[in-house]
C-alpha cells in the first residue's frame, strides 16, 4: 500500500477499495483495514501540519516587508542576485545553508523553512 501523497491519492484508494467504507464488510483486524486506519492517520496528520505552517517563500516575503528589507539584502544569506531572485520566484530550491542563514538573520523558524514548497 503506498503512501497518499494528496487528496486525489486518497481518493483513487477508496475507488479501488469500495469494501472499506462498507462497515458489514470491513471487520476490526483484517489486514487491509488495519493498513489503512494507519494510512488515513499518518496522512491527516501530515496534512495537519502542513497547513499549520506558512508557505516558507511567502514567509520570507513577509518579513522582509516587516523590516524594510530589499532582495539585496538577502545576498548574505542566499548568495547572488540571481540566486536570491531564484528563490523567490520559486525556482530554485533552499539548501540547508540557505536556510540556516535565513533563520538567523530573518528570526523565521528552520520549520517552516525547511518545508518543501
Amino acid at each position: 500500500m503506498k503512501k497518499f501523497r494528496n487528496d486525489g491519492d486518497f481518493d483513487l484508494f477508496l475507488g479501488e477499495n469500495p469494501s472499506l467504507a462498507e462497515s458489514s464488510v470491513a471487520q476490526p483486524g483484517d489486514e487491509l483495514v488495519e493498513k489503512f486506519i494507519c494510512k488515513i492517520q499518518t496522512y491527516e496528520l501530515e496534512k495537519s501540519r502542513c497547513k499549520n505552517l506558512p508557505d516558507p517563500i511567502e514567509e520570507i516575503k513577509r518579513v522582509m516587508r516587516r523590516k524594510g528589507l530589499t532582495n539585496n539584502d538577502l545576498k548574505p544569506c542566499i548568495g547572488s542576485s540571481g540566486n536570491v531572485c531564484d528563490i523567490l520566484m520559486r525556482r530554485r530550491p533552499l539548501s540547508l545553508r540557505m536556510i540556516r542563514n535565513l533563520h538567523n538573520f530573518l528570526g523565521i523558524p528552520a520549520e517552516i523553512l525547511i518545508q518543501p514548497y
